[in-house]
């Protein structure tokens, strides 16, 4: 049985791995992308003691190494599934490979996971012409033309990237949530290559004629069905708390995220901790994440040695 089980290998995670290992825990670090959200920052100059700033994959891999040195265990490219808590309250974990591992406390450093449009095509062509970050992925688009699908705010920031780029960008804005800045909002507007489809939605995202990738989307606008043609779709919609391995465990917050005491971490369910930006109303900071994963392995770290199942204390 693992001691320690990790769901997460960026900021939150692997600061918590740190701090379970050195008290002498061997922590499992179920890694998914190692660094997580870290991997897409080209130059972090907010966190402290960097004064020329560090680019987001060296910072995790420094990370890492520093929990790899006090002994924790890494499971490359593995994430958490799914999540069930056993009657002695140790925990059932399957991995996205189907492998079941028995944990006696679980972690959840899970991040966020892009929102989506919940429309047809949308799952089917991700990573095949549609895409949810415009600066990882606008480059394979040069020349064409694409749709800009979220908030205010994500299209009006996407658009004007991808204007750079791209030789028509369409904007639809299916969110009333983060209007954008007014000043932004005016230059997208004016921008030439940027065409505004007010009051109008995306339905339908159509394949191309062979069928390996996006060839147009099926728009309404008032009661009127349309197709245009594009090459790729951008869902930009934000973020949400990653909890889809927790199932129906606990109760979530409004906002989606998990539920903590701020003091040690732990949710509602015994032996369960979460931290960074899975948690609710989380500051998304890497600093926050480092600060919460810390929190969190020291509540973890007193409930494995005086509560856990199989504790001799």
């Amino acid at each position: 049985m693992i001691d320690f089980l990790i769901a997460g290998g960026g900021p939150a995670g692997l600061t918590a791995a740190l701090y379970a290992a050195r008290a002498g825990i061997k922590p499992v670090v179920l890694e998914g992308l190692p660094g997580g959200r870290l991997q897409e920052i080209e130059k972090l100059e907010n966190y402290p003691g960097f004064p020329d700033g560090i680019n987001g994959p060296e910072l995790a891999a420094a990370m890492r190494a520093q929990a790899l040195r006090f002994g924790t265990v890494f499971r490359m490219g593995e994430s958490l599934a799914s999540l069930r808590q056993q009657p002695d309250r140790s925990f059932l974990c399957t991995t996205d490979f189907g492998e079941t591992l028995e944990a006696r406390c679980v972690l959840l450093a899970t991040g966020t996971e892009p929102a989506r449009l919940g429309i047809p095509g949308e799952d089917k062509f991700l990573g095949r012409g549609v895409s949810t970050c415009a600066t990882c992925d606008g480059a394979f688009f040069k020349d064409k033309t694409v749709l800009v699908a979220g908030t205010e705010a994500d299209c009006v920031a996407g658009a004007l990237y991808l204007s750079r780029i791209c030789r028509l960008v369409l904007v639809s804005v299916v969110s009333p949530n983060k209007p954008s800045l007014p000043a932004a909002l005016h230059r997208a507007r004016q921008t030439p290559a940027i065409e505004w489809l007010d009051d109008t939605l995306p339905l339908e995202i159509l394949p191309r004629n062979d069928q390996r990738g996006v060839g147009a989307v099926r728009l309404r606008h008032a009661s009127e069905t349309f197709e245009r043609s594009v090459d790729g779709v951008f869902v930009l919609l934000g973020d949400t708390p990653a909890v889809r391995p927790l199932g129906n465990l606990l109760p979530l917050a409004p906002d989606g995220g998990i539920i903590v005491d701020s003091e040690s971490g732990a949710s509602s369910v015994p032996g369960l901790y979460a931290a960074g930006d899975v948690v609710s109303n989380a500051v998304r900071q890497v600093a926050t994440a480092v600060g919460s994963g810390c929190v969190a392995a020291m509540g973890a770290i007193r409930y494995i040695h005086r509560f856990a199942p199989g504790s001799s204390t």
